[in-house]
């Protein structure tokens, strides 16, 4: 089945656990302007995740994040760490491992901090395009390691409420505008919502009142008044103006 969209009518956390449950094989690439990022999947585990347009080897983010050292690896591996792209990642980790440089469970957590540190920046997009294309291979080279998507997301979903913004819970009436807020994606800030709140964000686009996406969603009033709340109180949404229901 296509497994397509975009992050405004689908959370994002719902995609990975289609992806999970249906033990789908693949790649997933989402995209947001110039931003892009690519999970691939094996029977609905996360195998392995790369930003588009960072550049660096796994070598190099290794030392980057402290599990090996340029002395242990230009003596290992008798290559420059600069230019540790020019040998395939596998083939280093092997290497690494070999020599007792680096062990599996220290590659492993690296690749769990580093597919958190990912969920969480793409869980604060407020919007961005998403495919699935089925069959789709690891690059060859790459290291791919099998990690369980409902223990990521979760773990994303608990550092993201840790980290949401504080703002003070207003109550909104009815007449209120409300708008996207402005959220850089490489803030580090993450954002987790409920399914109730992505759907009114669906609705949103600066220029509709509460009122009006009440009637569009069909939905109490009390209920939509309190998810827009919540959204502006975690620093999604702004407030644009007012309109009222007889000025329309």
């Amino acid at each position: 089945m296509p497994l397509a969209g975009n992050l405004r009518q689908y959370g994002l956390t719902d995609v990975l656990r289609m992806i999970e449950h249906g033990q789908r094989s693949g790649a997933l690439t989402l995209m947001r302007g110039s931003l892009r990022a690519v999970i691939y999947f094996s029977g609905g585990q996360w195998i392995l995740a790369e930003r588009i347009g960072v550049g660096h080897a796994l070598a190099q983010q290794l030392a980057q994040a402290g599990y090996i050292n340029r002395e242990q690896f230009e003596m290992i591996m008798d290559v420059p760490l600069a230019q540790a792209g020019s040998v395939p990642d596998m083939q280093t980790i092997r290497t690494l491992i070999s020599a007792g440089v680096l062990s599996q469970e220290q590659l492993r957590a690296y690749r769990q901090d580093d597919a958190r540190s990912l969920l969480t920046v793409l869980l604060s997009w407020p919007d961005g395009d998403f495919r699935f294309e089925d069959g789709m291979l690891v690059p060859s080279g790459r290291v791919a390691l099998p990690l369980p998507v409902s223990a990521l997301v979760n773990q994303a979903m608990v550092k993201a409420r840790a980290t949401m913004p504080s703002r003070e819970v207003v109550p909104l009436s009815p007449e209120t505008v409300i708008t996207f807020a402005d959220v850089d994606p490489e803030s580090g800030q993450s954002i987790q919502l409920t399914r109730d709140q992505w759907k009114v964000l669906t609705v949103v686009d600066g220029k509709l009142p509460l009122w009006a996406i009440i009637q569009e969603l069909r939905a109490p009033e009390v209920a939509i008044l309190r998810l827009a709340a919540e959204l502006h109180a975690a620093g999604i949404v702004n407030v644009a103006g007012r309109i009222s229901q007889t000025s329309n």
